[in-house]
């Protein structure tokens, strides 16, 4: 483990919201649940049971999650509380498309940050979510594996598609609840 890991693990495990989610989560997931990635999308068997990324999204700013043209539909405003028309929102009300049960949206209408998380594109650099019960109980070989996986598929998309899913996050935001895996999807494009 490198220097900057042991000190985002330190910082981690001093949070009060990440030492709450791993107890929630230990208490939920008593087994390890198959995570695996499809070639477009990470198949994650916590989603359904967990929602936390999908719920309410409580003390910070919303959580943008651009939709790609093929996405839009007439339904978009129904399935998704917008920031603007190619833009969903994740904020104190969570997503209108979330159900006990899960997504209610097929993959390919939801946005590629949903089809990706715990994996997430910052700044065009591949970060992984730390409170996802997939993030804590997942080997970290698996874990590195599925980002890979995860980084190829972004860097065969459109270099206009991947730009437009990376969001900004504050340092401190990054520093607390991400992993950097030192993943530079820009670097891909490089010479295109």
């Amino acid at each position: 483990m490198s220097v900057s890991e042991r000190r985002h693990y330190e910082i981690l495990n001093q949070d009060p919201e990440y030492r709450q989610c791993r107890a929630l989560w230990q208490e939920r997931f008593k087994d390890i649940r198959n995570v695996f990635f499809d070639g477009k999308v990470l198949r994650n068997a916590y989603c359904p049971d967990c929602c936390y990324c999908c719920g309410p999204q409580i003390g910070c700013d919303p959580f943008p999650m651009a939709l790609l043209d093929s996405q839009l539909s007439e339904r978009t405003e129904e399935d998704f509380y917008l920031m603007d028309a190619h833009t969903a929102s994740l904020d104190e009300r969570g997503c209108k498309s979330i159900t006990p049960h899960g997504c209610r949206l097929d993959n390919s209408q939801r946005p590629v940050a949903c089809n990706l998380f715990p994996f997430v594109l910052i700044d065009m650099h591949l970060y992984l979510y730390e409170c996802c019960p997939a993030a804590m109980f997942l080997p970290r070989e698996d874990l590195v594996r599925l980002g890979k996986d995860v980084a190829s598929y972004l860097a065969s998309l459109p270099l206009s598609d991947a730009e437009r899913i990376s969001i900004h996050m504050p340092d401190d935001y990054l520093e607390r609840d991400y992993l950097d895996l030192h993943t530079d999807i820009a670097a891909c494009f490089k010479g295109q």
